[in-house]
């Protein structure tokens, strides 16, 4: 594929963090004079970028590998990469003879010299960037890796021990962001938290968001994965009191019973999870607070699932996902046996489900007398007569849609005020109101 004059495909599957790994190679591939399209068949080249977290992730991959596979041209070269190629090389080689390409994370930038047939990675890989979503906003990485170690998560043995990059790239690039337009700003990786833990000898998450925070322009911060262990009185205090960060806490909690806790090797206890939500509320009642939890880890007991439910009941969290345990060869809590029957782990995921959306409803029913800021992407699946987009209360992806049924839209993303009509749990119905900026 030496002629440049081609055109290459994508196709981003899994994490945030791995959606930014893929933007850096479009944005690489694009600077070597490629042409990027959208349409597969109409592709010399096809990338899937796969994620291999869990089984079903790995599922999904295998299945866009062969559907890219059948709807390629003849002649073009199919091209995968990221966790799933990072973690099954092997059996990559002996079972997918439909690949021409692979390789896996922290290397894409060799997908360029597949490509040129040089096999040469780009001296000045990883300086451009192409962003895949809506461009308003965009996913700013801190760090690579993770050492929490849970038993289990795979992270570790697919990406690495924590990699904090230097806060003058991070900043560098999030100038850079801004300077493009960006009006949020998504601050990710395995566990924020624990940021420069490894570069600096310390934590220094809070430094780093005040730095970001002190860059003009007229943009907010939004900061996800805070595991409780790493969220502090200082943490809590710097969102709270910001007025570029959202005061939007994503903390996955993964269980409440203390018995679970330290089966799945966290850091963190029932008595700290009190701790850290009773503080974000009691600093800001105002504060919409997220988080995760694994349902049918090995050893889950009606009692410890009962655990589950009371944490909802206490705490009241605005938005959560509650998530099969799946059991992943590699990890230490593999050893631990097969998870709760599949069934019961449905039935148990279905009430922690009713609980939260009640828990979501009433705190969305509690905002329609008020402006809220949101964002519109364009029209939505529903209908073209309608426009979606986003709250700021709602982080890509996870927390539902805004739907903008009255009003005017007149400012391209916005942001705008609105006001809530009509709440379909998950999603809201607004009128815009007016426009910000």
């Amino acid at each position: 594929m030496k002629d440049k004059n081609k055109k290459i495909s994508f196709i981003s599957l899994g994490c945030s963090k791995n959606q930014v790994d893929l933007e850096y190679l479009m944005g690489s591939i694009r600077d070597e004079g490629y042409e990027i399209t959208h349409v597969p068949e109409d592709s010399d080249a096809i990338v899937v970028n796969t994620c291999g977290f869990i089984e079903p992730a790995v599922a999904e991959a295998i299945d866009n590998i062969l559907e890219m596979s059948r709807r390629k041209q003849k002649d073009a070269k199919l091209i995968v990469t990221g966790c799933m190629s990072e973690r099954y090389k092997l059996e990559l080689l002996k079972e997918m003879p439909e690949i021409d390409f692979f390789t896996g994370v922290g290397e894409l930038d060799k997908v360029i010299g597949f490509l040129n047939g040089t096999g040469e990675r780009p001296k000045n890989y990883g300086t451009s960037r192409l962003i895949a979503n809506t461009p308003y906003f965009a996913y700013l990485k801190i760090s690579e890796g993770c050492n929490n170690k849970c038993s289990y998560c795979a992270i570790p043995g697919i990406r690495g021990q924590l990699v904090s990059r230097p806060a003058e790239d991070i900043l560098a690039e999030a100038e850079n962001l801004v300077k493009q337009g960006i009006k949020e700003i998504i601050i990710i990786s395995q566990d924020n938290t624990k940021y420069g833990t490894d570069l600096y000898g310390r934590k220094e998450i809070v430094p780093l968001l005040k730095k970001i925070e002190n860059i003009e322009g007229d943009f907010s911060v939004r900061v996800m994965y805070m595991n409780p262990d790493g969220v502090d009185d200082e943490l809590i205090e710097t969102i709270c009191s910001s007025h570029k960060i959202l005061s939007y806490f994503d903390i996955p909690v993964q269980h409440y019973s203390a018995k679970m806790l330290k089966a799945m090797k966290r850091k963190s206890d029932p008595e700290m999870i009190d701790r850290v939500f009773t503080a974000i509320r009691r600093k800001d009642p105002d504060s919409f607070l997220r988080t995760t939890m694994i349902v049918g880890f090995p050893g889950e007991t009606d009692a410890d699932f009962d655990e589950l439910v009371a944490f909802l009941k206490k705490h009241k969290p605005d938005f959560a996902g509650f998530f099969p345990y799946y059991r992943e060869k590699g990890t230490s809590a593999y050893n631990l046996g097969m998870p709760a029957g599949k069934r019961e782990v449905n039935r148990r995921i279905k009430v922690l489900q009713k609980l939260q959306k009640e828990n979501t409803n009433t705190r969305l029913k509690s905002m329609r007398k008020d402006d809220i800021i949101a964002y519109v992407e364009g029209e939505s699946e529903e209908s073209e007569f309608i426009l979606q987009g986003r709250a700021v209360f709602q982080a890509p992806e996870i927390d539902g849609r805004t739907y903008i049924i009255g009003g005017l839209a007149d400012r391209g993303f916005g942001p705008y005020r609105c006001r809530i009509k009509r709440i379909v749990y998950p999603d809201i119905y607004c009128e815009i109101t007016d426009n910000i900026w």
